[in-house]
């Protein structure tokens, strides 16, 4: 049985997050996922908006970490090298009785303490964003908002805590917890962990989690959420993500700008009972492609290459908010729980949260002198110079070869996103950090060529290279020997 101080359990942005924030100090702090990567549950299934921040109640925790975490993405993208760009948001209105729902919301903003956030005229929102609804009379404006890559996010927090320390586990789904004494006892079908502490940010599971110790403080819930995404070839750049006004339960259906240069547009809205139901459904194109069009109405459906779908986890019966804090029953038990929208944005802050938590908990925090905050960044072929293509090509030829013809990834990319610290597992796990398979042709003609690498880099044969979960293997076995 291995020994820690904290096991954080759940590799989505915020148990990521935290495992990275807990490596700065001198203490021993495992990561366990119970798939097969980290970022590939309800992290990979939404828009990637990281909000200003204008929408929480003042009051709530959403409220408190939303404006602290939004202020944090520059530095981390930067520190991190992952993407982040700054596009600023619109909530757009159209009418009188719009402007006065703006009103309010820009009074909330400037209670959450939301930097330059403004209601803007039809002049200054066509001047931001030619493709808005020429219809459109009002936007609240945040200029701090942006877009990530979320599940890139995620990659970059872990590979750097691991890189400061803190030991990651993936496949290995927490089927029992035991408190004997004053240490937890965590049991996977692989191994069990001792830990002083544990830190639940298990998602749509954060209450099975904590019913292994007879908490019950909250139920989750999954809202299940579809979202379109665009082939790179529509005709339409936007400069800002776009919101309508929004109902009690979803911020409606945006229109948002990504760091690859898609559009997506989403998402739906709709409480359901199955925490894996991440299936998608004909009727919900429309309401997408409808809401999408009040915004932009250039969007074209013939340009829909994906569509894709994710679980928001809701705390039932918390009032929508974060369910962050330890538990009062079970001593060293911390629970970051129902984390759906702003979740992403507040995720860096969230993580310094519940270091205090744990800090207040009684875990001693000595900082370490040789923290790192850095992570080198994978190389990005198909932005480089030609100077620096031929010069890269000449260190490693697999640089000059193309594998995804979508995207422009190269074999020597996809060859680093397995051999980075926590690298690719899965198909879709070099998908996540090389886009190889992303692309218009949703990874038909390089799939095949993907599986090949995974199954040399790994030493293991093709019948055994996931797609992304556990047994989604694409390859059944060999037709001949």
């Amino acid at each position: 049985m291995q020994d820690y101080d904290v096991v954080v359990i759940g590799g989505g942005i915020v148990g990521t997050a935290v495992a990275r924030e807990l490596s700065k100090y001198k203490i021993k702090t495992a990561l366990l996922e119970s798939k097969l990567d980290v970022g590939a549950g309800t992290t990979k299934g939404n828009g990637g908006v990281v909000h200003a921040g204008y929408d929480p109640a003042p009051s709530t925790l959403k409220g408190k970490l939303n404006v602290k975490g939004n202020l944090m993405y520059p530095k981390l993208s930067k520190n991190l090298g992952f993407n982040f760009k700054n596009t600023g948001s619109f909530v757009v209105g159209f009418n009188d009785d719009d402007l006065a729902y703006l009103k309010k919301l820009l009074e909330n903003g400037k209670k959450n303490g939301v930097p330059n956030i403004r209601i803007i005229s039809q002049d200054e929102m066509r001047k931001i964003e030619p493709n808005i609804n020429p219809d459109a009379k009002y936007a609240l404006y945040a200029p701090g908002a942006g877009i990530v890559e979320p599940f890139e996010v995620a990659i970059a927090f872990a590979e750097n805590a691991f890189e400061n320390g803190c030991e990651i586990f993936r496949g290995q789904e927490v089927v029992d917890i035991e408190k004997i004494g004053n240490d937890f006892v965590i049991t996977t079908p692989k191994s069990q962990y001792r830990s002083r502490y544990v830190v639940n940010a298990a998602g749509v599971y954060a209450d099975k989690i904590a019913n292994m110790l007879k908490i019950h403080d909250y139920t989750i819930n999954p809202r299940h959420g579809s979202l379109l995404i665009f082939d790179k070839s529509m005709d339409i750049d936007l400069n800002t993500v776009m919101f309508p006004i929004p109902s009690s339960h979803t911020k409606g259906i945006a229109v948002i700008p990504t760091i690859a240069g898609n559009i997506i547009i989403g998402s739906t809205a709709e409480m359901v009972e199955d925490k894996e139901d991440t299936s998608t459904k004909k009727d919900e194109i429309d309401q997408l492609l409808n809401g999408a069009k009040l915004l932009a109405p250039k969007i074209n459906p013939r340009k829909v290459i994906r569509e894709f779908a994710g679980l928001r986890p809701v705390a039932i019966d918390n009032n929508d908010d974060f369910y962050i804090g330890a538990s009062k029953d079970v001593r060293g038990f911390i629970s970051v729980a129902g984390i759906q929208s702003p979740g992403v944005a507040a995720s860096p802050a969230i993580a310094e949260y519940v270091r205090d938590i744990l800090s207040n908990e009684g875990l001693e925090l000595k900082e370490k002198s040789d923290f790192n905050e850095y992570r080198q960044a994978p190389v990005d072929f198909s932005e480089l110079s030609e100077e620096e293509k031929n010069n890269l090509i000449k260190k490693d030829p697999k640089y000059g070869q193309i594998v995804c013809r979508c995207e422009y990834v190269t074999e020597g990319e996809i060859i680093d996103s397995i051999r980075r610290p926590v690298g690719a597992l899965t198909i879709d796990g070099v998908k996540r950090r090389t886009r190889a398979g992303m692309g218009r042709c949703q990874s038909g003609f390089c799939q095949h060529k993907v599986l090949s690498i995974l199954s040399r880099e790994l030493n293991l044969p093709k019948d055994r290279i996931a797609l992304d979960e556990k047994d989604s293997n694409i390859v059944f076995g060999l037709l001949k020997q």
